[in-house]
């Protein structure tokens, strides 16, 4: 298992690194007008066009999990990548492999113009390889921290700066606007981030088990501790499997998201004696969300509910 993971790693690096050398051997050059965005992460999206304002068009280019096998850009989102000046990523390599393969097979793809790559995971801070009770194989894609590092609302402001500093890239004559937006966002997010702080204090040291991967990010904001597990890449350990692994975590409440497969929630219902929670781990799934705070707004919301 150690080697099929370490190929897929490597194969999806020499793609990201083909996609690069093509970018450097066709550099764009400063345009005006509206800067057309595809966005790897819905999540981002708020944020993007937080930045960019009215000088940005959005879209996203894919749906759902971002780890599932034989990730594929969207059929109706393929056009817009290709008229893409700007691709905003989360440095996740499953990503950028599934992107760069739709880019080179396009019919003019030896004549257009390479978009900028826009990764906003520099600097932004991860959890550690997700530690529990439940032993297993790491792949090796996550060598570097869990990748749903945006789930953390902590790194919403840094996230904002660095696609500032791309968008001025394209567009210099408005990088202070962008800048400016970028830390308006930032402002405004540090508010919202004071306030889930204080809702969560009664949840302090609670234990939650997340069936979703990426929650164990929210933790740095201190109230509940999310545990998960993870085990071989690939496959899914058996509810059974993970009922004992809660038990042994000692979790208070067990989160699960629309995507959960059915048989694995009605599971947690029927055997785990514990308040089985739903909420979607992104906005995709939160009906009428359309910013990044909604995300963490629904998730505190939640859980204040579910501890009463």
């Amino acid at each position: 298992m150690r080697t099929l993971g370490f190929q897929r790693v490597l194969h999806s690096l020499l793609v990201c690194l083909a996609s690069a050398g093509l970018a450097l051997a066709a550099p764009l050059a400063p345009k005006e007008g509206r800067i057309s965005v595809a966005v790897a992460v819905t999540d981002l999206e708020p944020i993007v066009r937080a930045v960019g304002g009215a000088q940005v068009e959005t879209v996203n280019v894919f749906k759902g999990c971002i780890l599932r096998k034989e990730l594929q850009v969207e059929p109706s989102a393929k056009a817009r990548l290709l008229a893409a000046e700007a691709i905003v990523w989360t440095g996740f390599l499953n990503e950028s492999a599934a992107i760069a393969e739709a880019l080179r097979g396009s019919a003019n793809h030896a004549s257009r113009l390479e978009p900028k790559w826009l990764d906003v995971s520099k600097g932004a801070a991860r959890t550690n390889l997700p530690t529990s009770t439940c032993s297993g194989y790491v792949d090796p894609a996550y060598a570097d921290g869990d990748p749903f590092f945006w789930l953390n609302p902590a790194n919403g402001g840094l996230m904002a700066r660095n696609i500032a500093r791309g968008l001025g890239e394209l567009r210099p004559g408005s990088r202070a606007f962008f800048m400016a937006n970028a830390e308006a966002f930032e402002k405004a997010l540090a508010s919202d981030i004071a306030r889930w702080k204080v809702a969560l204090k009664p949840l302090q040291g609670v234990r939650v088990f997340a069936a979703q991967c990426g929650w164990q990010n929210f933790s740095a904001l201190g109230g509940p501790s999310f545990v998960v597990c993870k085990g071989t890449p690939d496959e899914q350990p058996s509810p059974k499997a993970l009922l004992l692994h809660i038990r042994a975590m000692k979790a208070a409440l067990i989160l699960v998201d629309p995507n959960t497969p059915p048989d694995y929630v009605e599971a947690f219902r029927e055997h785990s004696k514990l308040k089985v929670v739903e909420v979607p781990s992104s906005i995709e799934g939160i009906r009428g969300a359309s910013t990044y705070s909604a995300l963490f707004e629904n998730l505190v919301k939640s859980l204040r509910l579910a501890n009463r």
